[in-house]
């Protein structure tokens, strides 16, 4: 996949989790109904797709090209994924504006989208360190790096509690998960190849025969064969999904 479709399933991803915690936010609020947030989320989503599709879809660039039919649906999937998101995040804003309702924990929906996007980016940073001819490195696309973020942030927040910077201090929970949920987004992107539909991820992402289009550049001795490529960006981005959950469930649980 390509940088631009790293950054909007990323920032897709933190539109489904905003989505999902204002969600809560109005759950618990007693004000809202959750059946009146989800008519607005639909709506807006539909309305978007339903709208911009056509109009991006016959005016983007190479429209002339015999391929570019009603019948590709690697194209139309992304554009109805890309657009259906960013639709239905208008709808939860307009909600949210139109109820009253706080979203739980004050997130702001601009550092986190920006958090998250950083997050996709960061497993390419192995082109600038190492060179294109390393793109793709096992360090980079792992855990690793990653877990480093997680356990400085971990010390960092324990020096703080009992002291006057302690206020607070939760938060960087909050912010090193959303940039977790970022980089495993990038590894999940990566077992598909460039032209593959975005919808097509829960099922390719989930079978066992699937392979990555391209293996995984070595570190010395630690090699992965491209056979078993997917199956380690898919272990290693679910396991940094479950860390970030796991970082947001402290950050809700220390408010």
């Amino acid at each position: 996949m390509n940088r631009l479709s790293h950054i909007v399933f990323a920032f897709s991803l933190f539109v489904g989790l905003y989505t999902l915690i204002f969600g809560f936010s109005v759950w618990f609020s007693g004000v809202g109904t959750i059946t009146e947030l989800i008519e607005f989320y639909l709506i807006g989503g539909i309305v978007a797709s339903i709208v911009c599709v056509p109009i991006l879809y016959y005016k983007a660039p190479n429209r002339d090209m015999r391929a570019r039919t009603s019948s590709n649906r690697g194209a139309v999937g992304a554009l109805f994924f890309v657009t259906f998101c960013l639709g239905s995040l208008v709808g939860t804003l307009v909600y949210q504006w139109y109820s009253g309702v706080a979203i739980i924990g004050n997130i702001s929906l601009f550092v986190g989208a920006i958090l998250v996007v950083a997050g996709a980016l960061m497993p390419d940073w192995d082109i600038p360190f190492l060179g294109i001819s390393r793109h793709r490195n096992i360090i980079f696309h792992s855990f690793i790096i990653p877990s480093l973020a997680v356990l400085l942030t971990m010390l960092n927040v324990a020096m703080r509690t009992g002291t006057i910077l302690g206020d607070g201090a939760e938060v960087e929970y909050y912010l090193t998960a959303l940039i977790l949920l970022g980089y495993a987004s990038h590894l999940y992107l990566d077992i598909f190849p460039s032209d593959a539909n975005p919808l097509e991820i829960l099922w390719i992402a989930s079978d066992p025969f699937q392979k990555a289009p391209t293996g995984l550049k070595p570190l010395g001795h630690l090699k992965i064969s491209k056979k078993n490529a997917r199956n380690w960006l898919v272990g290693n981005a679910t396991l940094l999904l479950l860390i970030a959950l796991s970082l947001l469930g402290a950050y809700f649980v220390n408010l």
